[in-house]
């Protein structure tokens, strides 16, 4: 499916959004464009509101540390029982720590950003009142390079901790993927990899990985990323996918930074790459004795 496709999913899945949105032609008023005319047949005479009107822009936002924007309008009348302020919850919690991941893309997820109320006075004296809930879109990229491989390794490491967890980039990834108290998803990102030194035969580099830990529960955020870290802290490596270690030469753990833009733990590896492979012996020559 298309993201614009998985977000209308997700909002048609919610039974507290739904049951409190009219209908169109049967489905649950919920738009990802201009809501048709009050005229067209698909209202079957019945008032066309409250509706959801939904859009987004992929365009990034650095200075938001996003890949876009989510708009959702929730639209009622003054003349309806519920409120924009009744609906936004619901919208929130189906798109509250999941992850959505298109066809042929990346993985994305949503962070609340602002809501801002409206109102719209019609020719028949009726009153549209309305709130626009916008949401930062986040993008996780695959975060796999090449051997020896931090993150691979990272991911390994953490999924042998806790193989309740959803491990993104280890894990194979459906379209639609929710953290929960059971089942946190957990991110590693490569943010920066610097030369530390060379010799000979390594060249020695630190790279700076930070751990995301998506979950619902604040509690089971913090406990999960303070045993993730002490882990670490205790066994001081971590051992990469060809053997060789990553030694764990600074850690930090952050548990008031925000778990969906900058992640929790903040890990600087130090890990070698050889500069020569080792070479095979070759069998140069065979000699036969005969008794």
């Amino acid at each position: 499916m298309m993201l614009e496709e998985l977000i209308y999913k997700r909002f048609t899945c919610s039974e507290n959004l739904i049951k409190n949105l009219a209908l169109f032609s049967g489905a649950p008023a919920i738009f990802s464009s201009d809501p048709p005319e009050e005229s067209q047949e698909g209202w079957g005479g019945n008032t066309q509101y409250p509706q959801i009107v939904y859009n987004f822009d992929l365009l990034a936002n650095e200075e938001r540390h996003s890949a876009g924007t989510l708009s959702v309008s929730l639209l009622c009348q003054n003349t309806t029982e519920v409120m924009p302020e009744q609906i936004e919850p619901f919208i929130k919690d189906c798109l509250r720590d999941v992850i959505l991941k298109p066809e042929g893309g990346t993985p994305y997820c949503f962070s609340w950003a602002r809501t801002d109320a409206f109102t719209i006075d019609e020719k028949k004296g009726n009153i549209t009142i309305g709130s626009e809930v916008r949401f930062d879109i986040l993008e996780y990229p695959s975060q796999e390079t090449s051997d020896p491989d931090p993150i691979m390794a990272t991911n390994k490491y953490i999924k042998e901790l806790y193989p309740e967890c959803f491990i993104m980039g280890y894990d194979q990834m459906e379209e639609i993927t929710e953290a929960t108290g059971k089942r946190p998803v957990i991110y590693c990102r490569l943010m920066s990899v610097d030369k530390s030194e060379e010799t000979n035969t390594v060249a020695w580099l630190d790279g700076r990985i930070a751990v995301h830990i998506l979950c619902p529960e604040s509690e089971t955020r913090l406990k999960m990323a303070a045993a993730i870290a002490n882990r670490m802290s205790l066994d001081g490596e971590i051992i990469m996918l060809d053997h060789s270690p990553m030694f764990i030469k600074r850690l930090q753990a952050n548990y008031k930074s925000d778990y969906l833009k900058d992640g929790q733990i903040f890990v600087t590896g130090h890990y070698g790459l050889l500069r020569y492979k080792a070479k095979s012996h070759s069998l140069a020559a065979a000699h036969v004795r005969y008794k």
